[in-house]
This record gives C-alpha cells, structure tokens and sequence, in this order.
C-alpha cells in the first residue's frame, strides 16, 4: 500500500502541526487511512481501496521502523512519526489499542539491535537538544541552527498526536528546563532574541499547546512561565501570534500580569487587522479580474514600402550567414 496517484506524502504532517483544527486524533487516523490506501501490486497498480487498507491494518500488534542512517532520528525527521507514527495511529483507530512500535537500529554493521521507540526518542534528545556541546555547536551556527530546534519541537508533538503514551512528561519538562529556563548557562534566550525570536516563540508555543491537547500534564507555575516567555517575545520583536484561536484563549487565561495580557491582546488583535485588511485588498482585486474582458487585438499591416524593406533585410542577414559557414569550412579544409 502507499499513497494515491503515486504521492508520497500520507497529509497527516500538516493536521499534527495544526492541532488547533480538530479534537480527536482517529480525524488524523481516518486521513492517513485515506491517503496511504493504494495498491500497488501486479494487476492492481494504483488501485485505491480504502477497506483493503483498513483490512491489513486489522490486529497490528507491532510496528517496525528500520534505521540505518545516523543522519536523522524520531524527533530530528518529520517522516519519521508521518509514517511510523501514522501507521501506529491508524491501528490503534482500526483496533482500539495501540500497537508497540520499535526502531531496528541497523547504524552499527554486524550490531544490529531492537530499541523500543521511546526509547530512540529519548536517546536522541539526550544527545542533541538536550546536551549542551551539541547545542553550542548549533549556535555557532547563528540563524541556521534556530529552525532545527524548532523542529525538533514540532515533532515531538507530531510523535504525542501519533503515540500519546511513547513520550513521558520529562522530555517536555526537560525542554522547558534548557530552552525556558536556559539551566545548561547557554544565554539561549539571548541567542534565540539575536537570530530567530520567531524560532523561540514557535517552540514555547508548541509547549503551551502540548499542554492545551492533554499530552503534558504540566503544573500552573511552569505554564504561566512559559507563556510569559512566549508573550514577552511577541511583545518585543513585534510578533504575530500562533494562528491557533484555542492556543491564544488558553495564553490569555493563564497571563496573570496585566500589562503583559494586554500586550498580548494587542498582537492578537493586529494580526487581526491585517488579515482582515488583506482579505480586502484581495477581493478588490478579485472583482477588478472578474469585470475585466479581453479584446481581440488585429495587428495593423506593414506599408507596401515598409514589408519591401523588412524582406531585404532578412535577405541580407541570411546572405552573411551563409557566408560565414562557407568561408569557415574553407578555412577547416586549409589547416587540415
């Protein structure tokens, strides 16, 4: 089975990272049922049969991800909890349970081995986002840097929409810890502030959404916290918020200073204006296209003067281009 019409993609990337669109994760389920429903098998190439799919799905007890790179793993690579966590996700909606699912770690030749998928994923964290040598060589990197720690942030929450139960609390509180908090002495703040407070923003964001979607069961204090950081950058670097109306009502409820709530409403509302603004630029210009009607346009003809000359002239261009070649292959016939 693989994707429709020979795609790729399974479409569920997207709803994992927009949270705010839907409440129960078996709508993720059902689109990845969806799209990852076609055979492709001698007879039945590109044949799309959703019961089929469903069907093979049926008593999965157990996925397996083979992994023999180590240029990528469960939280650095969005296609990893696509379709690891995809697939986990659409047996647990066939079945009622959710299946356990495994890395083959394949990195070391001749040392193969089974690692349980959180596992994997703590094991990654702990050697990159979390570890301070590893950070600080990413910051060398200036802006660069700033996108893969945001997305190792989305994907983390793409692996909760996938696998609720694979992450524990302590990644999350880990993350808060080092990129909140900045308990490793990094200035990660001030580096974030520097390069990509946008980036730091969307991380801080992601955790207060973890929270808002029940996957961490995180104390008032530290989401307050949170929150404060997340509004303090907004307020700042001027700017929009998260376009997640649930994500904003939840900030806006647990902002206990006043002066930062209405900062906060103040970015909120602005982004407002300008998307309303921009609706209407675009539906002027929509109904300027719609009135406008295309004319036929007849060339007027040459002077009988003018075509005369125009045909000398070709005449002449066409005269010196075979000239040139002539005199060239003389030219070749000389030397050789």
């Amino acid at each position: 089975f693989g994707g429709n019409n020979g795609s790729f993609g399974t479409g569920i990337t997207g709803m994992a990272q927009r949270t705010g669109e839907w409440e129960n994760d078996g709508e993720v389920a059902r689109v990845y049922l969806q799209n990852m429903s076609t055979i492709y098998s001698e007879g039945n190439w590109g044949r799309h049969v959703p019961g089929a799919f469903a069907a093979a799905v049926k008593n999965t007890d157990t996925v397996v991800q083979s992994r023999s790179s180590n240029s990528w793993g469960p939280l650095s690579l969005d296609h990893v909890y696509e379709f690891t966590g995809g697939l986990s996700l659409a047996a647990r909606h066939v079945n009622g349970t959710d299946p356990r699912a495994y890395f083959n770690d394949l990195r070391t030749p001749g040392r193969a081995r089974i690692q349980e998928a959180g596992e994997a994923a703590m094991s990654e964290a702990r050697s990159t986002v979390l570890n301070p040598k590893y950070i600080k060589e990413m910051m060398k990197e200036g802006a660069a840097a700033t996108g893969s720690f945001a997305e190792v942030f989305r994907n983390t929450l793409g692996w909760e929409v996938m696998k609720p139960d694979m992450l524990e609390d302590h990644l999350w509180e880990k993350y808060k810890d080092v990129y909140v908090d900045d308990k490793l002495n990094l200035n990660i703040r001030k580096y974030f502030e520097d390069f990509n407070p946008a980036a730091l923003q969307e991380m801080t964001g992601v955790m207060l959404e973890a929270v808002r979607k029940n996957y961490w069961k995180a104390d008032a204090e530290t989401v307050e916290k949170i929150a404060r950081t997340h509004v303090e950058l907004m307020d700042k670097f001027d700017l929009p918020p998260v376009p997640n109306a649930k994500l904003q009502q939840m900030i806006s409820d647990v902002l206990k200073d006043p002066e930062l709530k209405e900062a906060f409403q103040r970015q909120v509302d602005k982004a407002l204006r300008v998307r309303q603004e921009q609706a209407a630029k675009q539906k002027e210009i929509d109904e300027t296209l719609s009135g406008q009607k295309l004319k036929e346009q007849t060339p007027e003809p040459l002077p009988e003067g003018d075509n005369r000359a125009a045909m000398k002239i070709i005449v002449i261009i066409i005269a010196v281009a075979l000239l040139a070649v002539i005199l060239g292959n003389i030219r070749r016939k000389r030397i050789s």
